[in-house]
Order: C-alpha cells, then structure tokens, then sequence
C-alpha cells in the first residue's frame, strides 16, 4: 500500500508526494526517501504538547503565514485527534500530516518546502472529500462497524475466521435487536442495507458468501464492483492496517482468478477471465440440461394423466 494514494483523496496524493520529494529527496526507487523520526514535544513550547487545539486549524492562503507559532498549533491540533478512535485511513493520513508539521518545525525558520507540504495536507484535511474524520466518531464507527461485518460476511471464511459470533450479531440484527449493526443499519444506510442483514442472517448453517454466490452465479460484473468498493474501502473500515493487508490479498486474488482487468479503479474494464468464461459455458450447459429434464417430466406427467 501507498499511504499517499491509499489516504488522501482524489488527485491530491501524487501532487503531496511530490512536495515531499522536493522537501526531502527520493530513494532509490523514486519514493519520498525516509526522515528519521522527530520528538514531538521537543518542537513545542514548554507545556504545548499538554494544551489539545479542539478544532483543526484553517489552511493558510499564503505560506509566509506558517510561522513557527501557527505551526505548533496545527501541530498539537494533529498530535491530538491521532489519539482519538479513527479509522486506519484516518490514522495513516494524520501520521503524514504529523510529520509534515514536524518536518517544517525541525530546524531553524522553516523551509518553503516544508511549508508547502504543510499547506498542501491542511488543505486535504480541511476539504469536504475527507470525510473520514474524528469529529463525529459515533456515527464514523457505526458505519465501520457495518462495513467490516460484511467484508467479514463476504471473505471471512477465505481467510480462515469463525463467524459463530457474526452470525449471531447479524441474526439479532435482522429481528430488531438492539446491536450496533442495526444502529448502524438505521443511521447510516439505506434501505437496502436493513434488507441485506437480513439476507445474512437468514441464510443456511454454513454461512454462505456473497462473493461465493456471484462465482457460482456467475454474475462476473456483480462480483467486480463488489470486489472494487471493497478494495477501494479497506483502509477505511479494516481494523488495523494487517487486516486490511490480509483482505487486499484475499480481494487480489479472487479478482486474480476471474478476471482480465484493464483499469484497478473501473470494474467496467475487468472483463471474466478463460476461467470465468468456462464456469459461465457449464452453467449454461447445466441450465440447459436442467430445463430439458423439467420438460420431460412435464410430458411424462401429462401422458400418464
């Protein structure tokens, strides 16, 4: 994973690496080359590391504005709301953003270059495409909550996982139980969302998948945006960057294994496979066969009356 491109939004990452690579030089490989770390408290007045800024500082419309007062006090701000219940997306963005404020502090007046990675990222927190943000963490983690019950539903028996204990949470959540699946389900989604816990926990003992439902469906496009969403979300909803690692690769490779994908971003253009293509010519064999032994049946009845 990229933490740029996998924690900020839109076009914004490519444009951040490259003030940091100005800032900081690039590695061999052309990555941002690596700052040592910083102590936080060090760069702060005596008794600032103890004082929380609440709300997140305005971005500056002209870089002479970062002085070294203003970027303490975006720097506490930051500091702060990393120790608050986040998402891992939200946890990978701040620890940049932390280091920018650090890397601009560290040293005497701070660099142009520095203050541009600054400016940049405030400007990315402050933007109405970050939405995941630690400034309505009830809400924020019921949406979690729900998302990481279906990306279990969908993909926990591919990494081994017991779901004794899901199935349950989603079988009181489907008859109105008080859970927080079904707080999440009431405030945060749509209709469907109630429909789809319901589905969950009505099916058989065995707990069966969407994921595994689409392949043996074959509904190649269904499997593909339902993969891609999932892909796109991990760093938000997973809970804890391994976990989202271990899911990525478990995603990967069921794309992997049905799918010729021409664009990451568009399940449009992952087009099914020689692999996919043959399980949709059996199901077809196999429906086709089924509906011709249903007609039998049908005269076998109808001569027999």
């Amino acid at each position: 994973m990229d933490p740029y491109l996998d924690a900020i939004p839109d076009d914004r990452g490519e444009g951040i690496k490259d003030l940091v690579r100005k800032r900081d030089g690039s590695d061999s490989e052309g990555r941002p080359a690596k700052r040592v770390g910083t102590d936080t408290s060090a760069l702060l007045p005596p008794g600032g590391d103890e004082k929380d800024v609440e709300e997140p500082p305005k971005p500056e419309d002209d870089l002479d504005k970062y002085d070294r007062e203003r970027l303490q006090k975006g720097l506490r701000y930051v500091d702060g709301a990393a120790k608050r219940k986040i998402t891992p997306r939200t946890q990978v963005f701040l620890k940049l953003h932390k280091d920018a404020y650090e890397a601009a502090l560290d040293g005497g007046k701070p660099e142009k270059a520095s203050r541009a990675v600054v400016q940049a990222m405030d400007q990315v927190y402050s933007s109405a495409a970050f939405y995941f943000k630690p400034e309505d963490p009830d809400r924020l983690m019921h949406y979690v909550k729900l998302r990481r019950l279906e990306l279990l539903a969908n993909y926990g028996d591919y990494l081994g996982l017991d779901l004794q204990e899901l199935r349950a949470d989603l079988k009181a959540a489907a008859v109105g139980g008080s859970t927080e699946v079904q707080k999440a389900a009431g405030e945060l989604g749509p209709p469907k969302t109630s429909l789809t816990i319901k589905e969950w926990a009505e099916r058989n003992r065995t707990f069966d998948n969407q994921i595994r439902q689409y392949v043996t469906d074959c509904h190649w496009f269904d499997l593909a945006q339902q993969i891609c969403r999932d892909l796109h979300e991990l760093v938000n909803v997973a809970p804890d960057l391994d976990t989202a690692a271990k899911y990525e690769k478990v995603l990967v490779g069921i794309r992997e294994d049905y799918f010729d994908v021409i664009s990451d971003d568009d399940p449009h253009y992952w087009f099914p496979n020689e692999t996919a293509k043959k399980l949709s010519q059996e199901k077809a064999a196999r429906d086709k066969k089924r509906r011709g032994d249903d007609h039998s049946d049908i005269r076998q009845t109808r001569k027999g009356a």
